[in-house]
């Protein structure tokens, strides 16, 4: 029988709810799904758990897997997208973002590191750029220049409270802009540079 036929065989038997089928494609990809993430996740300890978690969603979709034809091309697709969710989350917290934020403002920086993370410091920049002009001044006073809340909310004529309350706004609209236009490529670049700097905070 022709691997092809196995595997539509298995996806007929995983469709219709059999354990044993799900036990057979879990022993027969397990490493294909795991080479996947391990790729984009350095840990092997969270890529072990993020392809458990792939696998959790593969049985949860199983009535959709009649329409499969290709089951390799199917789990190397759902692999890609929950971790690139995981390298997501794992970034856009906000201590994480407020990090590389501080890390791009750091007049220290050698051109050498500005060359490195370009992409994701025009990522985070055009972020800042979108952010409603009072968010925007009012963030780049405190995150940029290092202004306390008292100093903003005399410069800008505001009270102490909006200062607080903007910063918290322009937060979540940078998570929420980078989150949607970060690709591959800058998502890899803003994990492996915030691995770093928690190292070296260490």
């Amino acid at each position: 029988m022709h691997i092809f036929q196995e595997d539509s065989d298995l996806i007929e038997q995983l469709a219709e709810g059999s354990t044993a089928a799900f036990e057979k494609l879990f022993a027969r990809y397990w490493s294909h799904v795991f080479t996947t993430v391990k790729k984009l996740i350095k840990s092997h300890e969270l890529a072990e758990d993020v392809s458990q978690e792939i696998f959790v969603k593969v049985w949860s979709r199983r009535q959709e897997l009649s329409s499969v034809t290709n089951i390799e091309a199917y789990l190397y697709t759902i692999a890609r997208n929950t971790t690139l969710d995981v390298l997501r989350k794992k970034v856009l917290v906000t201590d994480n973002l407020e990090q590389l934020i501080h890390y791009f403002s750091d007049h220290a920086l050698t051109p050498e590191q500005r060359l490195e993370y370009k992409e994701l410091q025009h990522s985070i920049q055009e972020s800042i750029n979108a952010l409603p002009e009072k968010l925007k001044a009012v963030f780049v006073l405190s995150r940029i220049e290092g202004l306390s809340h008292e100093e903003i909310a005399v410069k800008l004529d505001i009270s102490i409270t909006s200062s607080k309350t903007y910063i918290v706004r322009a937060l979540k609209i940078i998570r929420a802009h980078m989150a949607s236009n970060m690709d591959l490529n800058t998502i890899l670049i803003a994990t492996l540079l915030l691995e770093k700097i928690i190292f070296r905070n260490k």
